[in-house]
């Protein structure tokens, strides 16, 4: 599907709804003010900012000039973005998408200031996802807050599904993880990353695919291969905070933790095994043997994210001390140029 086209059920904006142009240097900061206006907390998580309620209509010339200078400090590219266009040429609708490792994107959009502005920024929600079906992406993803519902519908009108509703649960890392709870049975080994185990892992994240619980309509919408480079790709990689578990001499199961040094965190990134060891206690097993790797380390907590329907992972990390605090809602969006082609 491109922009030309659309999905059952998708919203479609009016005949008078302004044009839609992609936004260039000249346009970059007014475009970036509005998508910023109303939408501090979605915006402001790229930024890693926690800053509530102060962006408005009003937003400081200011503020937007910090947000596309931290993006170039931190070589995150904001020149995919999209904007529509008011009676008076004024822009009034932003869509910024930020390509990621693994062939994925994460879309921003400006908040709708009413429903008579959902159609219109559902239409430039599908518009910016007909661009970048050109730029070897395969997926495209949003997260949300609960209560933003207005962009909830814009892309749902834009062709984007619902994927989970998130939970993001956090464990402090206290001495106590000093000593291992719990040894591993004589069958069992860890190793550490090196590349010449990147086959097996790629075996057991497959594996671990079957029948998951965790945001299962993921699961065929990209190679394995980019779904491993997006966990590469996720905070800062150290091949040491990743782990392969073996049962019986078999690769079994991986743990894979990355450092998120604007957070001062370990975000435990992926944990799975293979359905054949599903069930038999190793899963908590290879999660305490992770968290006491790290004990020793200077970030102050592991965190993560997990499917709310997956009751049973959920349990497991309760149990070793995960909180949770915060919730998203995932939506998502694929890209595929063979999947759309008939659409």
């Amino acid at each position: 599907m491109t922009s030309s086209q659309t999905n059952p059920g998708q919203l479609l904006p009016n005949d008078d709804d302004g044009p839609i142009i992609a936004v260039d240097e000249a346009r970059r900061l007014e475009a970036v003010q509005r998508l910023m206006a109303g939408a501090g907390r979605s915006v402001g998580a790229l930024a890693s900012s926690r800053t509530r309620g102060a962006a408005s209509r009003g937003v400081a010339r200011a503020q937007a000039e910090q947000f596309i200078a931290f993006a170039e400090a931190n070589a995150i590219r904001i020149d995919a973005m999209w904007a529509r266009l008011g009676a008076a040429g004024e822009v009034v609708a932003t869509v910024l998408a930020v390509p990621n490792p693994g062939r994925t994107s994460i879309l921003f959009a400006s908040p709708p200031h009413g429903r008579k502005q959902i159609a219109p920024l559902a239409g430039l929600i599908d518009h910016a996802c007909g661009q970048l079906v050109d730029h070897d992406l395969h997926l495209a993803q949003v997260l949300l807050e609960p209560q933003d519902a207005g962009l909830r519908e814009a892309f749902l009108g834009g062709g984007f599904e619902d994927l989970a509703h998130l939970a993001y649960m956090e464990c402090p890392l206290p001495r106590r993880f000093r000593r291992p709870r719990g040894s591993l049975p004589d069958n069992v080994t860890i190793e550490t990353w090196n590349e010449r185990l990147e086959p097996e892992v790629l075996a057991v994240l497959d594996e671990s695919y079957e029948d998951t619980l965790d945001c299962p309509g993921l699961r065929g919408l990209r190679e394995t291969e980019d779904i491993l480079a997006g966990h590469r790709g996720t905070g800062e990689f150290e091949a040491e905070l990743w782990t392969l578990m073996r049962v019986d001499g078999a690769a079994s199961g991986v743990l894979l933790l990355n450092r998120s040094p604007a957070s001062n965190t370990l975000e435990l990134v992926y944990m799975g095994l293979a359905k054949r060891v599903q069930g038999s206690g190793l899963g908590r097993r290879l999660l305490r043997h992770g968290l006491h790797r790290v004990a020793d380390r200077p970030e102050r907590a592991v965190t993560l994210a997990v499917d709310e329907r997956n009751a049973p992972a959920i349990a497991l990390y309760r149990g070793e001390g995960f909180r949770s605090v915060l919730r998203r809602v995932a939506l998502i969006r694929s890209l595929r140029r063979t999947e759309r082609s008939d659409a």
